[in-house]
């Protein structure tokens, strides 16, 4: 069991050591538009657990539906890969994910609609919230508004192939646009029932509703490796440059993304080079073209679609992070 201290030392730490590859699953090639924002490998596809990945038998693997509903259901693995598939890209970000940390990848998920299967299941009218619980004993709830919403789905293939076991084998859920807490891996079971309850996570002081906030990163440039990386953390360029990074937010999308490499004197507009779709990251570039050599931090500014900007910082609170993404540069030289 982890405290929610311990929680966000883990999830920086994981940040720190990580942060390099994380960029490295997307940007080690030539930098160009079509390099960015793709689906981030499963071997490299971020991973939090409050617990140990459970061994699952597929074949005696059940999922219900069951609680406050008029015909409880109960389905085998074999069943959910025979009803019709829907494909979606998506983007699952942890809610201790930080201002470009590494708690962040995108994938391409095949599986279920979710609201046809509590279509059959006849929630009762009585119900108000949900129970879902997964097979390594993690459990989370939601309001009957939000779990029947029609974007969310049950995935059992991810980036092609079935769900790696540190990956919800055999099946998971998605709620497009919670953070990953809400979303819990291996599920089995869900339960409704006629009044609040909390999660795992949520009493322990972590948000109940965890509506993914705005965020963003970099991809490019990125910091070299070797020793001079321990005490420089700037990313070495010749000017100008193009700066890519992401940015996400919750069902209300990215409308805008801004840099500023004056401390926020100054902002010009980064040009959306892929938006489309509010549950995907949005990938941006800024031409970076300062006046003389030297060292630079770039900020970056996010603007959700109901007009919601990063503000300069956002301390770790409980309900995800928003501050602007910084990043160091030096400019060797002007081309």
């Amino acid at each position: 069991m982890l405290s929610r201290r311990k929680f966000i030392s883990l999830a920086s730490a994981a940040v720190i050591v990580a942060g390099i590859r994380g960029v490295d699953r997307i940007a080690h090639a030539a930098a160009s538009d079509a390099k960015f924002g793709g689906p981030t490998s499963n071997s490299k596809f971020y991973i939090t657990t409050y617990s140990r990945t459970p061994r699952v038998d597929a074949e005696s693997w059940r999922f219900a539906i069951r609680g406050l509903v008029k015909n409880p259901l109960e389905l085998s693995y074999a069943q959910i890969r025979a009803m019709p598939q829907i494909n979606e890209e998506l983007t699952l970000e942890c809610i201790g994910n930080p201002p470009d940390g590494s708690l962040i990848s995108n994938a391409i998920w095949q599986g279920v609609q979710l609201s046809p299967l509590l279509d059959r299941a006849r929630i009762d009218r009585r119900a108000e919230w949900v129970m879902m619980r997964g097979a390594d004993g993690y459990f989370t709830s939601l309001p009957v508004d939000e779990i029947t919403r029609r974007e969310n789905f049950l995935p059992w293939r991810m980036n092609g192939v079935a769900l790696p076991p540190n990956h919800g084998f055999p099946l998971r859920i998605f709620i497009p646009g919670k953070y990953g807490m809400k979303q819990p891996k291996w599920i089995t079971a869900m339960e409704f029932i006629d009044h609040p309850a909390k999660g795992y996570w949520e009493m322990r002081g972590w948000s109940n509703s965890a509506w993914r906030k705005i965020n963003s990163g970099f991809f490019s440039p990125h910091v070299e490796g070797g020793m001079r990386s321990l005490f420089d953390r700037s990313a070495r360029v010749t000017a100008p440059a193009d700066i890519y990074g992401w940015a996400l937010a919750g069902p209300s999308g990215i409308k805008r993304v801004d840099a500023s490499y004056d401390d926020g004197k100054s902002w010009h507009a980064a040009t959306l080079i892929d938006n489309r779709s509010r549950y995907v990251w949005t990938v941006w570039k800024y031409r970076f073209a300062p006046p003389e050599p030297g060292k630079y931090v770039i900020r970056i500014r996010a603007t959700d679609g109901n007009g919601v900007a990063q503000p300069p910082t956002d301390p770790q609170t409980g309900s995800g992070m928003s501050g602007q993404a910084r990043m160091s540069i030096e400019v060797m030289s002007i081309a």
